[in-house]
């Protein structure tokens, strides 16, 4: 009895101090687990590009496939592969579409911010206490385990809005996409590799990616990795190059953006929301061409399920065809 208490107390703290913010923390990422069990076909993987680009209710509206994105900003591959391992729990997709720029950056790299990012808003799991003890250094983990450690310092700031938990039930209307609508202008081409040096991408990155793509083959699914454009690819266009390589020799399916930049139609100076992101503009221009791909080397049957494609499709006539007014 003492210890159901205990945990019951504990995981009270973990709501109050949890960090109620507007984006993935908690409508995007753990919106996902509130919705219906067993009804998307496809999951985007990945960092900031990934819910920049790839907007599920543009791909319900061109294909009738629903999906949902589980990204968070600069998510390091193995919380990627937690994230996959998690999602399949619940859902049986047949395409996981993968943001590949992370493969170009060793976990070493990955900040306290980022791994939070990534880690608080996973459910609890064997799967997430593992990935704690992959991301976090012996000696840093109990601020992990512990929220409130880390958060301890808004003891002071406490207020009514702390002890609301109603958005632990709540779905994101967006399905993971963060919609954008400021427009800056970012310098971004039609990139080739022909005259490009490969470089090299991290060996544990690739062995991730390798077993990312084995885990959705034995879940019944297909990896695609996704390449988005922004204003530096020329810094990784080395990188990039080698991972075609690796995706041709391992039988992964690649579609880089940067290869079909002129195609998508995109205005540089109204489709982006800064110089490494799409605005809504861009990614519903991205998404389309996302969704032809798909149509032409898929054979994807959606699971029915009237009820929620009304939904996705009103949403998609709210916010897509007849936006909100910005004030």
């Amino acid at each position: 009895m003492f210890l159901l208490l205990a945990l019951c107390l504990l995981l009270t703290a973990w709501a109050v101090f949890d960090r109620k913010t507007t984006c993935w923390y908690t409508e995007k990422v753990r919106g996902f687990y509130n919705e219906p069990e067993q009804s998307m076909d496809v999951i985007g993987f990945g960092s900031s590009r990934m819910y920049c680009t790839l907007d599920p209710l543009v791909l319900h509206h061109e294909t009738g496939l629903r999906a949902y994105v589980l990204a968070t900003q600069q998510q390091p591959l193995r919380a990627t592969r937690t994230y996959m391992q998690e999602a399949l729990k619940r859902q049986s997709p047949r395409l996981l579409i993968l943001e590949a720029t992370m493969a170009f950056r060793p976990d070493s790299e990955t900040t306290d911010a980022e791994i939070r990012d990534c880690l608080d808003p996973l459910p609890w799991s064997k799967n997430k206490l593992a990935l704690i003890r992959e991301l976090v250094p012996e000696g840093q983990r109990a601020a992990y385990y512990f929220n409130f450690l880390k958060y301890h310092q808004r003891w002071k700031e406490l207020s009514a809005k702390d002890f609301d938990f109603s958005y632990l039930g709540k779905r994101d209307v967006f399905r993971g996409y963060m919609y954008l609508t400021p427009e800056r202008g970012a310098d971004c081409t039609q990139q080739s590799y022909d005259s490009t040096e490969a470089a090299p991408v991290p060996k544990e990155n690739l062995a991730l990616l390798r077993e990312m793509a084995q885990f959705a083959i034995e879940n019944g699914a297909e990896l695609l990795l996704l390449a988005a454009p922004y204003e530096t690819v020329t810094d990784d266009l080395g990188c990039l190059k080698s991972l075609h390589a690796f995706c041709e020799a391992e039988g992964i399916a690649f579609l880089d953006l940067n290869l079909d930049y002129d195609k998508l139609g995109i205005d540089e100076a109204k489709d982006f929301f800064d110089i490494g992101h799409f605005n809504v503009n861009g990614s519903t221009k991205a998404t389309r061409y996302i969704a032809d791909y798909i149509s032409e080397n898929y054979t994807l049957a959606p699971v029915p399920d009237a009820a929620l494609d009304a939904e996705i499709a009103q949403a998609y006539e709210d916010w897509i065809m007849h936006p909100p007014e910005i004030k």
